[in-house]
Formats: structure tokens, C-alpha cells, sequence
């Protein structure tokens, strides 16, 4: 009754989305152009149907609100900076772009009925795409004039803040820096840090358990253990036939390549001292059941040099740097605009 009641509650948000007092149905206007409440509650209860139903919550959906009210202006104000900029787009451009949409409907009709579902007629939409494009070029042109590549300096200077993230010294970066040395740290620390290629096996416990179901659990580790010291072992299979969890049995186990801060420090113990080919012989017991490892492959850790990883930390700083150059175009443009929301 109560997840039916906060389900109700978001949908009766979504039919309001501002004050009840407000009955216009716009909540917002750009330079003259308005943006509805229609408009965005369509948009709204699209992607308020693929949340996971944990984040169906009130402040997620007000989230999601702002941000299509927020992606609207962006796209009303670079269109109007489009056509101000005189860009042009070809017939042809436009008409490939149609074709493109057109080939992801089995058919002509099924395209049509789209464009009906919208609210648009054909000439409508084909008008909305000529200013798609014509934003599109607008923004490509206007970023490729203000984004400068950066230099080596600039570049080593990343790959020592990404060194020390990784060593864990604290580091004075905006939060936007901060963001993008911590990713690029952690993606490098999977591709050269030391790894474990592991399968399991889990038997679930509980000290909660009762008598007779804890006796189910050490009689079926029992014959886990006997099946294990076989000759013709495969582990693969036995995760298949024993792990009391449906991914881990549709996987075989199989849990891929791991750092030791992937597993719990107990874990971590036991699976990076096994040779490969081997597993734990005594299970590994958590909070919530046993755990039996086998190693299958092992990468060693490997020095992260800057003349191997230069290149793409140039490629990652050129397009924060593209990032960063949009967000002043769009503060620009939102400086010298007639904005207001209601």
C-alpha cells in the first residue's frame, strides 16, 4: 500500500510539476519561446517509467524536471544562435538526416504515426530536424574555435596529479578536476594494477537460521568439499550446480578479473596468495555465507610510464576542455537572452 501511495503521489507531481497555483501552461520562457508543462511531463513520465523502482522518489523526479526544463533552454538558446549565425543546411543534409530516423521504423508508416504521436505534422518535424542541424553545426564550429589542444606541460602536469591520486595524496582540484583524475586513476589502476581472474562458488548462511536449515548448509558444503578434491573437478560447473545465487550460476561463477579493493579484505588475503589453477580449501565465511575462490589467470602489476598513457590523457584534457568551453558558451548565451521561469 505505501509503494502504491508514492507511485500515486509522483504521478499527481508529474500532472502539477510547479506551484498549484500556477494554471498556465507554461513554465518557462526563452526569448519569446515558451516551454509548457505538457512538454516536459511527456518527457518526464518517459523517463520517470525506466528509473528502477529504488530511485521512483520525488526529489529524482524533480531532478529529472530541472534537467529537461534546463536541456530546453540550452536547445532554444543555440538555435537562436544558430540562425542569428546564418548557418546554413542543404536540402540533402536535411534529407539525409530524415532517411537516418526514417531506418530505425520497419516502415514509412510506422515513421508517420510517430511523427502524429508527437503532435507534429511532417513538415513540423522535418523543421525541428533543419534546426537540429542547424545547432549541431553551430556548436561545432563555435567549440572548435575557442578549444585549444593542451600542451605537454599541461598533459604531464595531469599525469602527475593522476600518480598521486592513485599513491592517495590529497590534491588542491577544482571539483570538476578532481572528477576526471579520480576516473581516469581508477580506470588505470584496473589496467595496471595487480589483478586476479577468479570464479566462486557461494553457499548462503545466516546466523538467523534455523537448526535444520544450518544442518542443510554444512551437509551441502560437505559434499561441495568431496566434489571439489575429484580429479576431474571443473569448478565452472560446480558453481553452476552449488552457488546459491542465480547471476553467479548463469555466470559459472565467473566474476572476472579483480583488484584486491574489489573483495573484502579477507578475500583479498586468500585469492591473491592462490597459485593459478587453484582455489581455497576452506571456505572464506562472510556476514552473509561461504565463498570457495579459484584462481584462473593472474596480471602482475605494471609501472603506468608517461610516454604510454600521454596520448590519451591529450584525447581526455582536449575534450574536458571541450566540456568547458561549451558550458561558457551556454552561460554566454544565457547572459544576452530574455529568460524566465515561472
Amino acid at each position: 500500500m505505501k509503494k502504491l501511495f508514492v507511485v500515486m503521489s509522483l504521478f499527481v507531481f508529474l500532472t502539477t510539476f510547479v506551484n498549484a497555483e500556477e494554471k498556465s501552461d507554461v513554465i518557462a520562457t526563452v526569448n519569446g519561446k515558451n516551454i509548457t508543462k505538457t512538454f516536459v511531463n511527456k518527457i518526464l513520465q518517459q523517463d520517470f517509467a525506466s528509473l528502477p523502482e529504488e530511485q521512483k522518489t520525488e526529489e529524482n523526479v524533480k531532478a529529472l524536471a530541472n534537467k529537461i526544463v534546463n536541456q530546453k533552454i540550452e536547445e532554444i538558446l543555440l538555435i537562436d544562435a544558430a540562425k542569428k549565425a546564418d548557418v546554413e543546411v542543404s536540402k540533402d543534409e536535411i534529407q539525409t538526416a530524415m532517411n537516418n530516423i526514417k531506418s530505425n521504423f520497419r516502415t514509412e508508416k510506422d515513421f508517420e504515426n510517430d511523427i502524429k504521436m508527437q503532435g507534429l505534422t511532417k513538415k513540423e518535424f522535418e523543421s525541428e530536424v533543419k534546426e537540429s542541424l542547424m545547432k549541431i553545426k553551430y556548436v561545432s564550429a563555435e567549440i572548435k574555435n575557442r578549444t585549444q589542444n593542451p600542451n605537454e606541460k599541461e598533459v604531464k602536469t595531469f599525469y602527475n596529479n593522476i600518480m598521486s591520486k592513485i599513491k592517495g595524496l590529497d590534491l588542491e582540484l577544482s571539483i570538476q578536476e578532481d572528477k576526471l583524475v579520480s576516473s581516469v586513476a581508477n580506470n588505470l589502476k584496473r589496467t595496471y594494477g595487480e589483478q586476479v581472474k577468479i570464479r566462486q562458488i557461494f553457499i548462503k548462511y545466516s546466523d538467523s537460521f534455523t537448526k535444520e536449515q544450518k544442518k542443510e548448509v554444512n551437509e551441502k558444503i560437505k559434499e561441495l568439499k568431496k566434489e571439489l578434491s575429484l580429479q576431474d573437478m571443473n569448478f565452472a560447473r560446480l558453481s553452476e550446480k552449488y552457488s546459491d545465487d542465480q547471476v553467479l550460476r548463469q555466470k559459472k561463477g565467473d566474476l572476472g578479473f579483480v583488484l584486491r579493493e574489489d573483495v573484502t579484505p579477507e578475500v583479498a588475503k586468500v585469492v591473491f596468495a592462490l597459485p593459478v589453477g587453484d582455489y581455497n580449501k576452506k571456505p572464506i565465511q562472510t556476514t552473509n555465507g561461504y565463498h570457495f575462490f579459484r584462481v584462473e589467470e593472474k596480471k602482475a602489476k605494471m609501472p603506468i610510464e608517461f610516454d604510454d598513457v600521454k596520448d590519451s590523457l591529450s584525447d581526455l584534457l582536449y575534450k574536458q576542455n571541450i566540456q568547458i568551453e561549451y558550458d561558457k558558451l551556454i552561460a554566454e548565451l544565457k547572459a544576452g537572452s530574455d529568460i524566465t521561469i515561472y
